[in-house]
């Protein structure tokens, strides 16, 4: 359900901004120092490091305010690391026991529009759409062609870098238990696999909290490429899976992040 009152969430939840710092030569003592340097800075909420393929590491830092994340990059020494900043906004998602306004588990009805729907004032799919997901598997299983997504890093299926990305996503679920966890994965990794071939699809990665809690970090060059990501068929059918009752989970949450200068589509207007 679409919120802008993330008191119940988990801290990521609750963070306004996040930053990325990358070394492409940094090695465990950097990526450690920085991850330290995060910590201890005013604001810190939670964060995270990760290693990409070629060997460049960097760290993952949510912040309270964007000024506390200005702040921690402004006192970064210069050494050769590139940075991001992204900002929350303000709407977004949560589920049962992360519910502010009340304990409901329900998907909502629509998706969130991208920038051409807006532009045209278009009503964006219903979630539930079940001829809207054949139309949509139909597309995705045609080949692509050159329809890249201008300004995409990399092409569909290579990871890139989350210091090049323009939107990203941080989320989770609570689960009942191991059990959920095995219904998940028939839908989890074909979902995945779909969201690697996608145009602008960058990195993500996953993390656990204790005891049955899985979150998704997901990166992507612009905030309509990532919103496209919310209509693939495997992820409308996870979502609905696991809002339908408390059988599998009984919270979860979704924040969006996007560059100071990437449109937001106001308010209302959080992802699916």
């Amino acid at each position: 359900m679409r919120t802008t009152d993330f008191s119940r969430a988990p801290v990521q939840a609750r963070a306004e901004a996040m930053v990325v710092v990358e070394h492409p030569e940094g090695g465990r003592s950097w990526q450690g120092a920085a991850r330290s340097a995060a910590r201890s800075s005013s604001g810190h909420r939670w964060s995270t490091g990760y290693r990409l393929r070629g060997g460049a590491r960097g760290v993952l830092a949510w912040f309270a305010t964007t000024a506390d994340a200005d702040a921690f990059l402004a006192g970064r020494p210069a050494d050769g690391a590139r940075h991001r900043r992204l900002r929350a906004e303000a709407d977004g998602y949560t589920n049962g026991v992360w519910r502010a306004e009340g304990d409901v588990m329900a998907h909502i009805e629509r998706f969130t529009p991208v920038s051409r729907e807006l532009a045209r004032g278009t009503v964006p799919p219903l979630v539930a759409d079940a001829a809207g997901e054949r139309r949509a598997a139909v597309r995705r299983r045609r080949p692509s062609g050159s329809s890249r997504s201008a300004g995409s890093p990399g092409s569909p299926g290579s990871p890139g870098s989350p210091v090049d990305a323009r939107a990203m996503f941080v989320g989770a679920t609570r689960y009942r238990g191991p059990h959920s966890w095995l219904v998940l994965s028939r839908e989890w990794y074909p979902m995945v696999a779909a969201m690697r071939r996608l145009p602008g699809y960058v990195w993500h990665g996953v993390y656990w909290e204790p005891p049955f809690t899985l979150g998704t970090l997901a990166f992507f060059a612009t905030r309509d490429d990532l919103l496209v990501f919310a209509r693939v068929p495997a992820h409308r059918r996870l979502m609905r899976w696991i809002t339908r009752d408390r059988r599998h989970g009984t919270g979860g949450y979704i924040r969006l992040h996007v560059a100071d200068d990437e449109p937001d589509g106001g308010p209302g207007r959080a992802a699916a």
